[in-house]
C-alpha cells in the first residue's frame, strides 16, 4: 500500500490540506525553511515543484517562481537533497513531485524514481503525461514497484470515458482541476462543481483534491465540504513572492488555510 493512500484512509478530517510551491525560490536555503513552515502550519500531504522552463500548466504567478528558481544554479542533487531535507523534519507526512515528463526524462525513470523514494516523494504528478501512452504505462509500473502513485489531473473537459480508462493507471488521489485554463487565484467556480467531484469519487474509486484557483480560506472551506482535499498553489507562491524570506509570514496566513478547511467540520 502506498503511503497516500494510507494517509487517506486513516486521516480524521473530511478533506486534507495540500499546499504547494516551487523548489527553488527565492533559493534552496530558504526552500528549505518553507516547507519545514509549511508542515507545520497544517500541510496534511505537501506537493513540491520541480523547476521547468516550459512550464505550460502553470500560470503567471508560478511561472515567476519558476523563473526565480531557475536563477540559481539548478542540478537533480540539489533538487533531492531540498527534498530530502524538508521530508526529514516531518517524514510522517507524504510529499509529491509536481514536474514535468521532460526532467524526469533526461534523468532516466528508474534513476529518477529511485532518488526521489529516497528523498521522502511519494507521488508524482506530471500535467503534460498523457495517461494512456507507452510512457504512462512504463511509468505507473515502475513507480508500482516502489509504492509510488501516479496521480493523475481531471479538467472539467476531460470526458466520462477518459476518466474511465485512467483506472488503469490512477493511484494515490486525483488531481481535480476546478477550472479551464491555468494555475491562478480566481474569484468564482462553476456551479456544477460539487457535482463533477462527486463522479469523480464514485467512478474513480480515489480521494479527489481539488486545486487550481482556490485562493481564500472561504473558497477552500466551501469546496471542502465535498472534496477529499484541497490544493493551495499560486496564493502561496505570491505570498513567497511579495515576502522573500520572511517565512513566517507564509505560516500566518498556511495556517488560516488549514483552520478554514478544518473549521467547516468543526
Amino acid at each position: 500500500m502506498s503511503k497516500i493512500k494510507d494517509y487517506f484512509e486513516k486521516k480524521t478530517v473530511q478533506s486534507v490540506f495540500v499546499p504547494f510551491f516551487t523548489l527553488g525560490d527565492p533559493d534552496y536555503k530558504a526552500s528549505v525553511e518553507y516547507g519545514k513552515a509549511i508542515l507545520e502550519s497544517g500541510a496534511d500531504i505537501l506537493e513540491l515543484g520541480i523547476p521547468f522552463s516550459d512550464p505550460v500548466a502553470d500560470g503567471p504567478v508560478i511561472q515567476r517562481a519558476v523563473a526565480r528558481s531557475l536563477k540559481n544554479s539548478f542540478s537533480f542533487d540539489q533538487i533531492f537533497a531540498t527534498t530530502k531535507a524538508i521530508h526529514d523534519h516531518r517524514p510522517e507526512k507524504p510529499l509529491v513531485y509536481l514536474t514535468y515528463f521532460n526532467p524526469i526524462y533526461h534523468c532516466g525513470i528508474p534513476n529518477f524514481l529511485d532518488k526521489a523514494k529516497v528523498s521522502g516523494i511519494e507521488g508524482l504528478v506530471i500535467p503534460d503525461l498523457p495517461f494512456d501512452t507507452e510512457e504512462s504505462k512504463i511509468l505507473f509500473s515502475e513507480l508500482r514497484k516502489r509504492d509510488m502513485d501516479l496521480i493523475h489531473l481531471v479538467t472539467p473537459a476531460t470526458p466520462k470515458k477518459r476518466i474511465q480508462s485512467m483506472k488503469k493507471t490512477s493511484s494515490g488521489f486525483i488531481y481535480y482541476v476546478t477550472s479551464f485554463g491555468v494555475t491562478g487565484e480566481r474569484r468564482e467556480f462553476s456551479i456544477d462543481l460539487e457535482d463533477r467531484i462527486k463522479f469523480l469519487k464514485k467512478n474513480l474509486e480515489l480521494p479527489i483534491c481539488a486545486g487550481f484557483g482556490i485562493s481564500t480560506p472561504e473558497q477552500a472551506s466551501q469546496i471542502a465540504h465535498y472534496a477529499d482535499g484541497i490544493i493551495i498553489g499560486s496564493a502561496i507562491q505570491r505570498i513567497i513572492e511579495e515576502n522573500g524570506e520572511n517565512v513566517s509570514k507564509c505560516a500566518d496566513v498556511l495556517r488560516e488555510y488549514s483552520k478554514s478547511i478544518r473549521g467547516s467540520f468543526s
